[in-house]
């Protein structure tokens, strides 16, 4: 009976259920968590500590001076914000830290999804540091027994419905010591490191394709290489594919495909050099070549490219290899860089270059990073309304991942084109906002496919012309 004389003794006291009380325990909980609450509609990682810290956060607003109290509200949403960027994206948050450097070159300004985004952390953090201004006055009046249950109960609930999906917490484990070997890679299924030594004049093409996970549909993953499985390709190549494990964001992808290991470009910069695929071919003989739609500068391609054995580096400041002068499109929204279309020819006249030098040519492509905007590709998905997908962001990536198979399609089946195993695959999943989209993929992995020429009895069929990018 005492536990229910206290219940009513509490209920009584009306200090518990005073204005005051509610307006600063439930605009302090709602205010600051509001745009990840509109995010858990569809997807958010669960940020129940960041609810505890933001709610203690608040408190001291009541007691601190009011400039501490804006300071460490600024600190604490941003970390939030940071560590869902980490989540979202893949990213160690040590890799987020270190990568604001290159903020600059990301134009979120274009994107109205991310300046919306921006906008309501902004708003969420005026508004909070106003409601706690305004409750400081009447702080004898607030019940910390009351704002302690709501926190709980709303901390609760975020746990609940954010709870880590499987697939988030598979990429995560796959994380391990820096810079070890590892034996999961679509370059080691494929073989490339043995084929380097080997006589003849077979090329290389290892493309790594944006955001490209593993879908788990078989049907879904037939559509993504629909162009690459064709007869005519069966003609001329043997066509395996498959799944790798991956971890980490783009830069941690290039470390797993072109050097076997665990890492990203952080691992490079104390290293001279590193025994990776393009410095063997270099030493094997071959002519070792890089393209990317986007700038050199970005996680510091143009720094520890050359130190993993590439020659030549091509990217947005020269073109891609192209003609400097000439005045090419531009693709992309937040990552504004060349269009994928044109790096293909350029990867192609690479190929083709009759010096006589075996070739070792690498492709990240760049153009299904988020947002993608219609028209930038042919609209063979239909995605106005979601496509097979049912999902119109998942919809638009897939048109860009199967714009990539058309290209490689071409330069696979070009007539002048030397012997060339093909390997193409997945950096990592695809950072997408709706759990139904993120369901469709295969936990922790990403999709590959490898082309294997077979013996010039086959004749190779002359591609069409490329299609324009626009």
């Amino acid at each position: 009976m005492s536990v229910v004389h206290g219940l009513i003794d509490f209920l009584k006291d009306k200090r518990h259920r005073s204005r005051e009380t509610l307006f600063f325990a439930g605009l302090t909980i709602l205010l600051p968590n509001a745009l990840y609450i509109v995010l858990s509609i569809l997807y958010c990682p669960n940020r129940t500590f960041f609810v505890a810290l933001l709610a203690m956060t608040c408190f001291l607003g009541l007691i601190v001076n009011r400039f501490v109290f804006l300071v460490l509200l600024f600190a604490v949403m941003t970390l939030d914000a940071l560590v869902i960027v980490s989540l979202y994206f893949q990213m160690p948050l040590t890799m987020i830290f270190d990568s604001l450097r290159y903020a600059g070159n990301v134009s979120l300004i274009n994107s109205a999804v991310y300046l919306a985004i921006l906008a309501g952390l902004l708003v969420s953090l005026a508004l909070t540091y106003l409601v706690v201004q305004r409750s400081k006055a009447h702080r004898e009046k607030i019940s910390l027994v009351t704002f302690l249950v709501l926190v709980v109960a709303f901390g609760a609930a975020d746990w609940w419905v954010n709870l880590s999906p499987q697939e988030t917490l598979v990429a995560q484990n796959n994380f391990g010591e820096r810079f070890q070997p590892i034996d999961d890679a679509a370059t080691l299924h494929a073989g490339i490191a043995g084929r380097l030594d080997a006589p003849g004049d077979r090329n290389v093409l290892i493309v790594m394709v944006e955001g490209l996970g593993a879908l788990a549909s078989e049907d879904y993953r037939d559509l993504i290489w629909g162009p690459l499985l064709d007869q005519d390709v069966g003609d001329a190549y043997d066509v395996e594919t498959g799944a790798a494990v991956y971890f980490g964001s783009t830069t941690s992808g290039e470390a797993r495909e072109l050097c076997n290991v665990n890492g990203d470009y952080r691992d490079f910069r104390s290293r001279d050099s590193a025994d990776c695929l393009p410095k063997q071919a270099a030493q094997a003989g071959y002519e070792t070549a890089a393209f990317h739609a986007f700038t050199g500068d970005f996680f510091e391609r143009f720094d520890w490219f050359p130190k993993i054995g590439f020659e030549q580096l091509n990217f947005m400041e020269n073109n891609a290899g192209l003609d400097p002068d000439a005045e090419l499109d531009n693709c992309g929204v937040a990552f504004r860089g060349l269009c994928d279309t044109d790096v293909a020819r350029s990867v192609e006249r690479f190929l083709l270059d009759g010096k006589g030098e075996r070739k070792f040519a690498y492709w990240l492509t760049l153009n299904s990073h988020k947002p993608v905007p219609p028209g930038e590709v042919p609209a063979r998905l239909h995605c106005d309304d979601g496509g097979v997908f049912d999902d119109v962001e998942l919809c638009r990536m897939a048109e860009q991942w199967l714009n990539v198979s058309h290209l490689v399609k071409q330069i696979a089946l070009n007539e002048d084109l030397a012997e060339t195993d093909i390997v193409l695959v997945g950096d990592h999943h695809p950072p997408l906002f709706t759990r139904s989209a993120r369901k469709l993929f295969q936990s922790g992995r990403v999709a590959w496919l490898h082309l294997t020429p077979k013996a010039r009895e086959h004749t190779l069929t002359a591609s069409a012309p490329y299609p324009k990018a626009r």
